[in-house]
């Protein structure tokens, strides 16, 4: 697995989203090289960590990611999960418990994506094991195609997205290897981590998009219930991306929580 490293102090290492890579977190490398051990990793499957498509699985990148701090020797780390991160992030903890860490960071992800009767804290507007069913069958069929068309998920709903930043991810995304995405997305659909918010035993910090066209806010609200003593920030006019969409105000409130560790 590529790791791309800057700086000194506590190790931060910031765990990207399904489609994309550890680029995605420029912002947050400058923001914070000066005071932390930055690491971002690209997850296997991602930009410079091809792997093979049968180890392609949640489990298998949380089992990297326990390797890359094991290798280091890295303590009181602090992990930042942004939406398939999160998951990776939740999947460390349930593996190889949390004794390496001193905090974790959710941003706009939930412990479960795929909705069903009971839960409906998943992706918005009821996406379910049908819809999940289309979604990997449109991605095998043109990957290019199923990429473009879902681009603009990933901004506010309410705000038109900066086109420079827009443009940029919408071609990073499509260089993706469809076969290495679906495998990939078939494994985080399988993810169920409800179970293990109530026995987290560190600071958590959620951090979501107030416009995000994939989690409702409602999910932020129930995750900070179930977590003990986490807390929760909503970051205004911003969707998926709030790293990105709002640099500024996401690097503030991540080095508050970062100053009260």
């Amino acid at each position: 697995m590529y790791v791309a490293e800057a700086g000194q102090g506590r190790p931060l290492i910031f765990l990207h989203g399904w489609s994309s890579h550890g680029g995605y977190f420029a912002p947050q490398v400058e923001a914070f090289r000066e005071s932390h051990h930055v690491l971002v990793p690209d997850l296997p499957g991602h930009r410079r960590s091809i792997a093979p498509l049968t180890e392609l699985s949640i489990p298998h990148l949380a089992d990297r990611l326990h390797e890359a701090i094991t290798a280091r020797g890295l303590q009181h780390v602090i992990l930042v999960g942004w939406s398939m991160g999160a998951m990776v992030a939740f999947d460390y903890i349930a593996r190889h418990g949390s004794a390496a860490l001193d905090g974790l960071v959710i941003e706009d992800m939930t412990a479960k994506i795929v909705n069903d009767f009971e839960w409906r804290l998943g992706i918005r507007n009821g996406f379910d094991a049908a819809q999940n069913a289309a979604v990997l069958q449109a991605m095998q069929a043109d990957w290019a195609g199923y990429a473009t068309g879902s681009l603009p998920r990933l901004f506010a709903r309410t705000q038109r997205p900066d086109q420079k930043l827009y443009d940029w991810i919408g071609g990073e995304i499509v260089n993706n290897d469809g076969r290495a995405m679906a495998a990939l997305w078939a494994s985080l659909a399988e993810q169920d981590h409800r179970t293990l918010l109530p026995r987290l035993r560190l600071p958590v910090l959620l951090l979501h998009g107030s416009d995000s066209q994939l989690y409702d806010p409602a999910v932020a609200e129930w995750m900070e219930a179930q977590i003990p003593g986490a807390r929760r920030i909503c970051l205004e006019r911003t969707g998926h991306t709030p790293h990105l969409e709002k640099p500024a105000a996401y690097n503030a409130a991540l080095k508050t929580f970062l100053a009260a560790l």
